[in-house]
C-alpha cells in the first residue's frame, strides 16, 4: 500500500495544499477529500484522467470538497471513461451532487458515470478492508481506516477524537491525526491538538503519528516539539510512504 500525501494543511493554509491523501495499492486507488488546491496538485503528478477509482469524502466542508467541480470537469474534458465511485455521508450526498453539476455547467454532459456509495462502519473495495467512524467536529466527519492484509493506514481529517476514531487508530501502521493547535484546546472544541496527540501516541504505542492540518500559526512551534519525539511527524505536502518498506527510513528521510 501506498500513501501520497496531496496536501496536508488547514482550510486557510498559506503554503500548504489543503488536506487530502491519495491511496493505492496495485490497481486500486482511492483519493480521499478533494479541496480547492487538490485538483492542480493531482494534475502536476501527471496522473491519467482514469487512475482514480473512488474519492472518499470525509466531511463537506470547503477545504474537503470545494476542489470537485474542477477535478470532474478536466476528466470530462479530457475522455476519462472509468466509472467513478463517490462515498460519502448520505445527509452529505446531496451537496455534493451540486458540485457535480457545477462541473458540467450549463450544456456539457458527463461522459464517465458516477456511482453513490454512503459511508458505512464497515465497507469493502478489492482486498483493501475499510472502517470508519465519526470524530467530534461541527459537521459530521469520518476518520477512515484502510487495511489489507499486513498493513493498515488510520486518517482521522478534521476533528477531536473519539472512543470510536481511536478505536480505529490502535494498531495502525501509521496514523495521521489532525492537530490544529499547539496549546490544548477546550473541551468541546471540533478541533484536535498537539497535547492529545501525544497522549494518545503513547497510550496506543503508535510506531508512527503524523499529525496534520496544523494550524499556521502554530506550526513551527507543532514541528519543533515533534522533532523532539520519536514516534511523532508533521506531515507535508508530497510526503510518499510505501508501506511495504522502513517506514521510519522514508519519514526521517522526507521530513526531519
Amino acid at each position: 500500500m501506498k500513501i501520497d500525501v496531496i496536501g496536508s494543511g488547514s482550510a486557510f493554509a498559506t503554503h500548504a495544499n489543503t488536506s487530502a491523501m491519495l491511496v493505492t495499492e496495485n490497481d486500486q486507488c482511492w483519493l480521499i477529500d478533494c479541496g480547492p488546491t487538490i485538483p492542480r496538485a493531482l494534475w502536476q503528478r501527471s496522473l491519467t484522467v482514469n487512475a482514480i477509482d473512488v474519492i472518499y469524502f470525509t466531511h463537506i466542508h470547503p477545504d474537503h470538497c470545494a476542489g470537485l467541480p474542477a477535478l470532474l470537469n478536466q476528466w470530462n474534458s479530457f475522455g476519462r471513461v472509468k466509472p467513478l465511485t463517490i462515498v460519502c455521508q448520505p445527509e452529505q450526498q446531496v451537496m455534493l451532487e451540486s458540485l457535480v453539476t457545477l462541473s458540467i455547467w450549463p450544456k456539457s454532459e458527463m461522459r464517465f458515470e458516477q456511482h453513490w456509495c454512503h459511508t458505512l462502519p464497515t465497507m469493502h473495495w478489492g482486498t483493501w478492508t475499510i472502517h470508519t467512524a465519526p470524530t467530534d467536529h461541527d459537521v459530521p466527519n469520518r476518520a477512515i481506516r484502510i487495511a489489507n492484509h499486513q498493513h493498515a493506514l488510520f486518517y482521522s481529517d478534521d476533528g477531536r477524537p473519539t472512543d470510536a476514531s481511536i478505536a480505529l487508530m490502535k494498531n495502525a501502521t501509521i496514523a495521521f491525526q489532525e492537530c490544529a493547535s499547539f496549546d490544548s484546546l477546550p473541551e468541546g472544541d471540533s478541533h484536535g491538538d498537539l497535547p492529545q496527540c501525544i497522549e494518545l501516541s503513547e497510550a496506543l504505542n503508535l510506531d508512527y503519528l503524523c499529525v496534520y492540518h496544523c494550524w499556521d500559526e502554530y506550526l513551527e512551534d507543532i514541528q519543533a516539539r515533534c522533532a523532539a519525539l520519536p514516534h511523532l511527524y508533521v506531515s507535508q505536502d508530497n510526503l510518499v510512504i510505501d508501506l511495504d518498506k522502513n517506514i521510519g527510513h522514508q519519514l526521517d528521510d522526507q521530513l526531519r
